[in-house]
């Protein structure tokens, strides 16, 4: 209420309201002094089993010679590798000569992948041109074939057209249909006989299995 009162005699809107923080203390501030309720109070110290302090004694024992050992057995480990590296530093020329070996190694396995890749590409290109031959060959088959195909219907269209009408002669043509005019309607009977034309009363054709053509 004091903080409100002090807001309103400050004059600050009320609009301005919704900006405003409250620190609500869920436990007494530190810089309060202790309650007069608790001066004259002297806190129960808890009570310490002595199995209790001898065992968790004996295991920190334990525990702490584990650890020096651990320590001291990194230590060596890495003393020796410190005095394996000094020791190589102190021999350039071995190192040179490992170095020059496996580069011999280096270069032997180079050769033996090198063969190996040729060998590889080798039959890959005979395989490829293998398969182009092949592709030719069929390409050159179905070249043939289309052309005796076209050649075939070349020669149909030639020996139908022996039957066109020429235009010199189309006149002559129509003038020969319209004198001689064909009928191409039929009948059958019961008998299976067929009477050709419309003006037809004797049966031309029989189509019965065991008739005779008329």
């Amino acid at each position: 209420h004091r903080g409100l009162l002090g807001v309103l005699q400050e004059g600050i809107s009320l609009k301005s309201w919704t900006g405003l923080q409250f620190v609500r203390w869920r436990r007494k501030p530190r810089w309060l002094p202790m309650a007069q309720s608790r001066y004259n109070k002297e806190p129960v110290r808890r009570q310490e089993d002595p199995e209790e302090k001898d065992e968790m004694m004996r295991l920190f024992n334990i525990y702490r010679t584990q650890y020096k050992s651990v320590r001291r057995f990194l230590a060596a480990e890495v003393e020796a590798k410190s005095a394996q590296a000094s020791v190589l530093t102190m021999a350039p020329e071995v190192e040179e000569a490992e170095m020059r070996h496996c580069l011999e190694i280096n270069a032997q396995w180079n050769e033996k992948i090198a063969a190996i890749r040729n060998k590889r590409l080798q039959e890959e290109q005979e395989v490829e041109k293998e398969q182009i031959l092949e592709r030719l060959e069929a390409k050159k088959l179905r070249e043939e074939t289309r052309k005796q195909l076209a050649e075939e219907k070349v020669k149909r269209e030639i020996d139908r057209s022996k039957n066109f009408i020429p235009r010199e002669k189309l006149e002559e043509a129509i003038e020969q249909a319209l004198a001689n005019p064909v009928d191409f309607n039929f009948a059958i009977d019961l008998k299976m006989n067929i009477y050709r034309e419309r003006t037809t009363a004797t049966p031309t054709e029989n189509l019965s299995p065991e008739g005779n053509n008329l």
